[in-house]
Parts: C-alpha cells; structure tokens; sequence
C-alpha cells in the first residue's frame, strides 16, 4: 500500500501537466482515494472539455487520468491537437477507451477501436455510450496482429493486460485476432496508437499495407524494435519528440516522445496542425 502511495505520488510530480499544478493533483488525488474508498462503486469523472469518463477503483490509466488530467499527457495532447474533426483516429488496445474519448467527443474524429478482452471492452462501450460517439465510432471486441486467428490474452492486469502463452499462472481468454491491413481495408486513418504490451512487431507487421497509407500522419506506439523501426523508416516515418506547450517537433532519434515513441510522416502538415488546434485547458494550465 505505502509503495503504492509513493509510485503515485513520483508520478504526480514527474507528470509534465501535474507538476505545473500540483496543490490542485493532489487534492484530485485526495479526494479520489476517499470517495473511492466510501462509495466503492463506478463513478463518471469530468474529463477534457465536456467528455467524461466512468472510473472504478484499480483501474490505472482512468485514476490517472484524475489525478493529473491527461494520464500520457505528452501523447494525448499530441492527439489533441493533431486530429480533426473527420479525421480517423485507430485505437490499437483502447483499454476502457481514454484516447477514444479525446479523438471523438472532444476533437470529433472518427474512431476504430479495438479492445480484445470483453470485460475491458463492456467499460469502453460503456464510455462510448455516456459521451454519445456511438456514431463515431466502430469498436471491435479483437486484437491486432499478423492474420487472422485467435490469441490467448491475460485478463486479471487492467492496463497491462497482454498476450500470454498457455503456461500464464493467470487468468486468461482466448481472444480473435485479425491484421490491421485486413480490419482498415479502404479506410484512412490519420493517427494509430498501438498500446498492446509488446506485442507491437506482429501488429506493425500485419500493418505494412496501412503504413503507406497516404493520409497516415502519425504513429504512437508503446515498443520499438529494430523491425518495426525498419517498417516505419521504409514506409516514410521519421522519429520525433513533441512538446505540447509550444507544439513543436524535435528529432529524438527514435526516443520516446511522452509514454509512447512518436513516428511522424509529412511534418509541415503535421506542424501546421499541432499549431493551429484548439487550446485546451487542464488542471488551470492551457496547452
């Protein structure tokens, strides 16, 4: 419990938004630990603008999402301010559907998500249908990968939910799996985020067709290897880090930008975007 305390508080003062506020993170925080502890039950939170997010106690990502306001707060105001309104936001591994929610009821992109545990998935359609995107958004209870077929995934991590082997000590699922290039067929995505534990070079391979998709501007993704950085290189992405209070692009030679590496295609445009977004403002701060 104390350790737990204490991971969460480094990560309050480390955050890039929270630091710059941090009387106001932590009575977020304080009256989370209290009110979650009374009512044990879900709660709908303010999110960014008139989005909102339905929280229970454990779930990771969303309490930090509370605390600090935008929990990968470097690459979500990257989303922010990248998308448009009819834009295609892919949401590899929504989990309960945070970056859903900012790229369709805040920005007003068009959403195709996919979640592939169907407990994580009830509470991304469960945000869905609060902020009413439904029409927005396709989600699909399946994961990502290389070709069609079925994957055992863990189902007892929240967010580090991943695909286990069917030695794993946990609970566990058999989930679909189909590749990107299959599910996006026709479809222009603007930005992908792949968050799925690893699991990054099967779903990147099973993406190479959707990579040279000329509207694709962006790609966050939690792992690189030397593979994927290959596949990206030669489908036109370069490396880069963002700063979202000045909006600018640096070169970071394939370093994380926030929680995620950032691979970018088109940078004038992307610039141009980033820069001419709408301001949003956090905890009293505005980026």
């Amino acid at each position: 419990m104390i350790i737990e305390m204490l991971r969460t508080w480094c990560f309050i003062f480390s955050h890039p938004l929270a630091s710059k506020n941090l009387t106001s993170a932590f009575r977020r925080w304080l009256q989370w630990q209290a009110g979650s502890r009374i009512l044990n039950l879900p709660v709908v939170i303010p999110f960014i603008g008139s989005s909102q997010l339905i929280v229970e106690k454990g779930m990771t990502g969303a309490t930090g999402n509370i605390y600090v306001g935008l929990h990968e707060f470097t690459d979500m105001a990257f989303c922010l301010h990248l998308l448009r309104s009819g834009d295609l936001f892919v949401d590899v591994g929504a989990n309960i559907g945070s970056y859903t929610i900012l790229a369709s009821k805040v920005v007003g992109a068009k959403s195709f998500t996919l979640e592939p545990v169907p407990k994580t998935f009830k509470y991304l359609k469960r945000n869905i249908y609060l902020n009413e995107i439904e029409h927005l958004v396709d989600a699909r209870c399946c994961a990502a990968g290389l070709a069609i077929g079925s994957l055992m995934f863990s189902t007892n991590l929240d967010t580090m939910n991943k695909v286990v082997t069917t030695d794993y000590e946990g609970s566990s699922i058999e989930v679909p799996v189909e590749s990107l290039d299959k599910l996006l067929d026709n479809l222009k995505p603007t930005l992908i985020k792949i968050d799925v534990e690893g699991f990054e070079p099967e779903v990147i391979a099973g993406a190479k067709n959707t990579l040279l998709c000329n509207s694709l501007l962006a790609v966050l993704l939690e792992t690189v290897t030397p593979e994927i950085q290959e596949i990206l290189q030669e489908s036109g992405f370069e490396s880069v880090s963002y700063d979202p209070f000045k909006r600018e692009l640096l070169n970071t030679d394939a370093k994380r930008s926030g929680d995620n590496y950032l691979w970018i295609r088109h940078p004038s445009l992307v610039i141009e975007r980033c820069k001419t977004a709408t301001k949003h403002e956090v905890l009293g701060i505005s980026f």
